[in-house]
């Protein structure tokens, strides 16, 4: 803006006073003119831009992601969310016990309003999809509350519901597979097992909703909320496993449950499919407003026995998409770690963060349960 103001005087004073003024010293002239033409709109212009510069910057870092938490009543003691297993049923049974819900059978011992929250992907690739899925199931039926523990449908539930094997572990023999998909297949339709989960502002799926995919919910749908968003994955998940029971072989081809290219499909990508750096990639008014997307999917590739920068728990420096695939298979880099959620001990004022911690516990290389609060150092204690 003030460039262009500038600029703009510069031409017109130029202008007249060629017009106006024949024979005079023209490089004098312009130092006069370029003086007293720029110096005060080009200062403008800067200071706007700095201002605007860091409201922008406060509000992505120290507004967004606060209010985001604001005006709700959690409804939980805690939070546990665990991202992709991929058959590794020690790795997932070790992380339970760490939490404090689970004893060495898979029963539950957490408290009554303890929750978790499994990302889906228990499947594929690792050596006991089986025990994997058993133990959840165990955890679950175990619980005080039907609330104590949340399952969830990722893209490798998606593939068996379909019939394709092909990251499939030699112990995922097919006498596993069919006991596994026919156990999948009454647990989606009981509610057991989910397509998505919300509480508050807190939005829990396989991969994430993207920002085109949000477009088209927008407008064919108008949705907007968590909840409604989630209701939208959960009705049309368990439509179609309702219309492919008998057959037990799916077709999924609404486009929520799509792969982008990203993926390697063709589709937008739904939230079973979208990669991580999908949404680190968005700018914060493309995603939904309010909402903290938690995921899976993309799974980390650093080890935490091997480096100490190691963060396999990541998210946008907004807190509006954290990613919860620590990588915790063999098949990947078997690191320990998972995300809490801690609600207000205390009411706040509603123009503060609420209280609201979220955490990220992590197993070092040291044998030594590590926790970070994401929080704490993005939003600090500002209101």
């Amino acid at each position: 803006l003030g460039l262009l103001t500038g600029a703009g005087g510069l031409l017109l004073t130029c202008s007249f006073g060629v017009s106006q003024r024949r024979g005079v010293d023209y490089a004098k002239m312009l130092r006069m003119y370029t003086k007293k033409s720029l110096f005060v709109p080009v200062v403008v212009g800067v200071c706007i831009y700095i201002v605007s510069s860091l409201m922008t910057q406060r509000s992505e870092f120290f507004g967004a992601q606060c209010t985001q938490l604001k005006n709700w009543v959690p409804g939980f003691t805690r939070l546990i969310a665990i991202g992709d297993i991929h058959g590794d049923s020690v790795a997932l049974l070790q992380i339970l016990m760490a939490a404090g819900v689970s004893d060495a059978s898979c029963n539950w011992t957490g408290e009554v309003g303890a929750r978790v929250i499994q990302m889906g992907d228990l499947v594929d690739r690792g050596p006991d999809s089986e025990g994997a899925t058993m133990c959840l199931d165990t955890l679950q039926k175990s619980a005080t509350s039907p609330d104590n523990v949340i399952r969830l449908t990722g893209n490798h539930e998606l593939l068996w519901l379909e019939g394709n094997y092909r990251f499939a572990s030699r112990s995922d023999t097919p006498a596993v597979r069919k006991r596994l998909v026919d156990k999948l297949f009454l647990d989606i339709i009981s509610g057991a097992v989910r397509g998505a989960y919300t509480i508050g502002p807190l939005l829990f799926t396989h991969a994430g909703f993207r920002p085109k995919m949000l477009d088209n919910l927008y407008s064919y749908a108008n949705v907007h909320t968590a909840s409604e968003l989630a209701s939208v994955v959960n009705t049309e998940l368990t439509r179609v496993i309702s219309s492919c029971q008998i057959s037990k072989k799916c077709r999924f081809d609404n486009e929520l449950f799509s792969a982008g290219s990203d993926r390697g499909g063709r589709g937008i990508g739904g939230p079973f499919w979208t990669d991580y750096s999908i949404l680190t990639q968005a700018s914060a008014h493309r995603l939904p407003d309010g909402i903290v997307q938690i995921v899976g999917h993309s799974a980390a590739h650093c080890s935490t026995r091997q480096r100490s920068d190691c963060q396999p728990i990541r998210h946008r420096p907004d807190l509006a998409a954290i990613v919860v695939d620590a990588g915790i298979s063999k098949a990947y880099a078997s690191n320990r770690a998972y995300l809490e959620i801690l609600p207000p001990s205390l009411p706040v004022d509603s123009a503060s963060l609420l209280g609201t911690r979220i955490l990220t516990r992590v197993l070092d290389g040291n044998g030594i349960w590590r926790t970070q609060d994401l929080t704490h150092q993005v939003c600090s204690t500002r209101k």
